[in-house]
């Protein structure tokens, strides 16, 4: 098998590390239920199915069976199982016996729903029904269009994301009124993508679309009729999760039920390097090593980096080969799609945004640099490959790479594959949610003082409902998010993302430019940032300016031809509290030397600046001569988990104890997320610049990490860590036996953190008397920040000049700073100061000498 392989990684010189193939299975079959092809259905399926006795596959027919009784499904079973065939035969079968009936079908991405629209369009031809019975509305199609296309659509292809900014925006229109009430099919597909921020949306959007539908079809009981169909490859516990996702119950079908014959697969773990240039030049040769080969082999690479993507595909330099990734304008992502799908295109290097694909039935190889970030991800992406003929995947990465994790090759391969993490308690999703809601229920005539009934609704979510209407009180921290949905919560509120909006990538004159791409906040500071070489669709960009003022949100660049890269000069301050109502649920455990506990943190994360090759460039000095070339960042609040050890092996300053809290706050970040399948830009860790809030302002902590949600309002995907605490440290010691020198931690460390932990014991309350100021710095805001400063409930900005300790009798000093006002000088707790814009940073501070210093960079 694949002996193109062999010779490939003969004329590269690469080593295998270790290899797994799995057989070709057989097919089992099954007749449909005679439900299924009765009537119109007798002939329409002999053609779709080009057989006569109506046999499908095992889980097919089983699927269709719960489907005809009236029950909700959801189908795991592998990649290429025909999935897809399941819900069209049920879309078709109710089609043709009921000519009010329309089928709303959800696809999570542009590429997924482009691909399939063709397919449906040729399965309503054999059911000699016109083509506009398919009606597709994404975001690339006109609003003047689309009132049109809902009227004539039985079968409605839409991304979710369309669903809740276009669909549920008219809910209160005759024609979504209209195709709702008909509604009797929803089909998810690709249902395991829906997890994290995305899914947490999506489930809030989901319990909207079936309490509009039970509202507007209140009236006719043939009308209320509805059920849901939902497939995926990888999915753990399925039932559960679609019932979080839904609110409803669902019949499983699962992977001992997959009847679908497969071919043989082999998967090849490859010693090299995984990231950074290294990697990147890994994946640039095999790529030229395939492209070199004496027969045309069609190919898909994989890259965790967007940047990396597009480093890598304009080293290769042929024109047969494209990056895919996200933040593409659509005519961009129409072209890829669409050389793919007619074999134009060689091969393509993409991130995850393929995982999913387009259906190539002809891709033989794949490769992915790095371990994935999930085993989810892995099998997608295996999947990819060996669909219409054998097919071999290649994992570039270090030899002990699997075993860093305590994991062997097969160990990874074999394992189930993790969750699906949904939290549907975020507060700023349940306030964005509750904005959208509040407008349908309005438009549809509902009573606003309560949550509409027939859908399952999380807990909390009626009080912040209520928080929710126009001019009612709500808490100070929904003002950001109700400023940002504004009076158009669907558009400002976009799913994938929770808190903060995005910013267009605009080219040419600040006055006329064009947009080419969009990108996020949390991105944008580690791609996009001021005078960084920003690459796009194959080509090289420098960044002006990001431009923030009268609502815009944009980030202007131009073409660049000096493609010299730029790496940032990050900063991260994470401050946390341990009083009462900064531990989470009371979950909190210390022993004589230490406390584990999972808190809210509050989170600044910024870009300071950037090098060239071995130039190092700082926003303070370049300010000065271009005012556009500035800091930019990122300050969230969220959850975590903070570990405090207060030993000498942890504890302290030195570069020794530094990089042992490093590799421990990396090495519990990595294992969550391999563990959890929680996508790197979810999650993060902070080993320094840890601050805690005491009585009298922040202190720096020195014996501390903290593991947290990099996601606006928290998804608790720490939640785990605390949980399981001792299974992640087991899995730390098994990888420094696998890995020995190279592990995450060292076999002497894991073995000190195991023997502190095995004293930890369930707490009440945690004693803080003993924290002042361990090492004599404070973290304050920085001299002449711009912040906002509350008086009499008002915020106003004001540019803060100094920090000062003031004692009052019988307490702790407090921190306050003094600002200027026309009267002279005023003063402000540290406490009432809210951050505000881009103009403000941290420090530290030490009272006792009047110093101050930067807080620690990372670049």
């Amino acid at each position: 098998m694949s002996s193109y392989v062999d010779e490939l990684i003969h004329t590269l010189n690469l080593e295998i590390i270790s290899e797994i193939e799995t057989p070709s299975r057989m097919e089992r079959r099954r007749t449909l239920p005679e439900a299924a092809f009765s009537g119109k259905m007798s002939s329409i399926l002999r053609n779709m199915l080009g057989r006569n006795d109506f046999s499908v596959w095992e889980h097919q027919a089983k699927a269709v069976e719960y489907l005809v009784n009236f029950k909700n499904v959801v189908v795991s079973t592998g990649t290429a199982s025909g999935k897809s065939l399941i819900f069209q035969i049920d879309a078709l079968r109710r089609l043709t016996a009921d000519p009010t009936a329309k089928v709303l079908v959800i696809y999570p991405l542009k590429a997924l729903g482009s691909d399939q629209f063709s397919r449906w369009k040729k399965l309503v031809r054999i059911a000699e029904l016109s083509d506009e019975v398919v009606g597709r509305i994404d975001g690339n199609v006109p609003m003047s269009d689309r009132d049109k296309i809902l009227g004539a659509a039985r079968i409605l292809i839409m991304t979710p994301d369309v669903c809740h900014a276009w669909f549920m925006r008219n809910v209160g229109s005759g024609p979504v009124r209209r195709f709702l009430d008909g509604l009797r099919l929803l089909v998810l597909d690709e249902a395991h993508i829906y997890e994290s921020v995305f899914g947490s949306n999506v489930a809030f959007l989901l319990r909207r679309l079936i309490a509009a539908k039970k509202r507007i079809s209140r009236s006719d009981a043939k009308s209320r009729e509805f059920q849901v169909v939902a497939t995926t490859a990888t999915l753990s516990g399925p039932s559960d999760h679609l019932r979080l996702l839904t609110g409803l119950e669902f019949a499983v079908i699962e992977e001992d039920q997959n009847g679908a014959p497969h071919f043989q697969r082999r998967a090849v773990h490859l010693s090299g390097a995984d990231y950074g240039a290294a990697g990147e030049a890994a994946a640039t040769d095999i790529v030229r090593g395939i492209l070199s080969l004496s027969e045309r082999r069609r190919f898909i690479v994989f890259i965790d980096s967007r940047q990396g993507v597009e480093r890598v595909v304009r080293s290769v330099g042929d024109e047969s080969v494209l990056p895919y990734r996200s933040g593409y304008e659509a005519h961009d992502r129409e072209k890829i799609e669409k050389a793919l799908r007619d074999g134009s295109l060689h091969g393509v290097v993409a991130t995850s945004a393929l995982e999913l694909g387009i259906d190539i039935a002809d891709m033989e190889i794949g490769v992915t640099l790095g371990i994935p970030q999930s085993r989810k991800a892995f099998h997608q992406r295996l999947g990819r490959v060996g669909r219409a003929k054998p097919g071999t995947f290649m994992v570039i990465a270090s030899p002990v790479a699997f075993g860093r994790l305590g994991l062997t090759f097969d160990d990874y391969f074999r394992m189930p594959v993790e969750p699906s993490h949904l939290y549907l308690g975020n507060r700023f999703i349940q306030f964005s949610q509750a904005r959208c809601l509040l407008e349908e229920m309005e438009v549809l005539g509902m009573e606003r003082s309560a949550l509409p009934s027939g859908a399952s609704w999380p807990d909390g979510f009626a009080e912040v409902l209520a928080s929710a209407k126009p001019g009612a009180a709500r808490s100070r921290e929904f003002d950001f998010i109700a400023q940002l949905g504004a009076d158009a919560p669907h558009l400002n509120y976009p799913l994938r993302q929770v808190g903060e909006g995005s910013f267009d990538i605009q080219e040419g004159s600040r006055t006329d430019p064009d947009r080419i791409g969009t990108i996020a906040i949390n991105q944008a500071i580690r791609e996009a940032y001021p005078g960084a070489t920003y690459l796009h669709a194959g080509r090289a960009y420098k960044v002006y300016e990001w431009r923030t003022s009268r609502g815009e949100r944009a980030i202007r660049v131009g073409s660049s031809k000096n493609e010299a890269p730029t790496k940032p000069i990050l900063r991260k301050q994470v401050n946390l509290s341990l009083q009462a109502d900064g531990i989470i649920d009371g979950r909190v455990m210390t022993n004589e030397t230490g406390i584990l506990a999972e808190v809210y943190v509050q989170v600044n994360e910024s870009v300071e600046g950037y090098r060239v090759g071995n130039t190092t460039k700082m926003y303070r000095d370049l300010r000065a001569e271009n005012p556009s070339m500035s800091r930019k960042q990122r300050d969230f609040r969220t959850t975590g988990l903070v570990l405090r050890i207060d030993e000498d092996w942890f504890r302290g300053s030195d570069e020794t104890q530094r990089r042992i809290r490093e590799d421990i706050a990396d090495g519990l970040r990595d294992l969550l997320s391999s563990e959890f399948g929680i996508a790197p830009y979810d999650i993060d860790s902070a080993s320094s610049n840890i601050g805690l809030l005491t009585a009298s302002g922040p202190v720096r902590l020195t014996d501390a990490v903290v593991i947290y949600d990099a996601v606006y309002g928290s998804l608790r995907l720490t939640e785990a860590l605390y949980d399981a605490f001792p299974t992640y440290l087991a899995r730390l010691d098994r990888g420094a036996s696998l890995a020995g020198a190279d592990a995450i931690v060292s076999d002497k460390i894991a073995d000190k953190l195991r023997a502190w932990a095995e004293t930890l014991a369930p707490a009440g309350a945690v004693n803080l008397a003993n924290i002042k100021v361990p090492d004599g710095w404070r973290l304050v805001y920085k001299r002449r920040s711009v912040l906002g400063v509350y008086m009499n409930g008002v915020l106003f900005e004001r540019e803060l000049i100094e920090p000062m300790l003031v004692t009052f009798p019988g307490a702790a000093p407090s921190l306050f700073y003094k600002y200027h006002v026309p009267e002279g000088d005023a003063y402000v707790p540290h406490d009432q100061i809210q951050p505000t814009g881009q103009e403000w940073g941290w420090e530290l501070w030490c009272a006792e000498t009047g110093e101050f210093r930067e807080v620690e960079a990372d670049g």
